[in-house]
């Protein structure tokens, strides 16, 4: 699961790469704050499963 968390993580900073976050275009703006917010989510989502992770292996 890890795995696939970073590989979304990678695609979607990819994808930040062709984004302006300067723009004025009010679709590329909610796309951009789009972008990090599911970012955001990637990166709890990671530090969860490492937390349930780092739980099993110590049991």
């Amino acid at each position: 699961m890890r795995e696939h968390l970073a590989g979304a993580d990678s695609e979607l900073e990819a994808a930040q790469h062709f984004l302006d976050p300067e723009t004025r275009d009010e679709d590329e703006t909610a796309f951009v704050r789009a972008i990090a917010d599911a970012r955001t989510l990637v990166g709890d989502a990671l530090e969860t499963a490492r937390w349930r992770l780092e739980e099993t292996e110590g049991e």
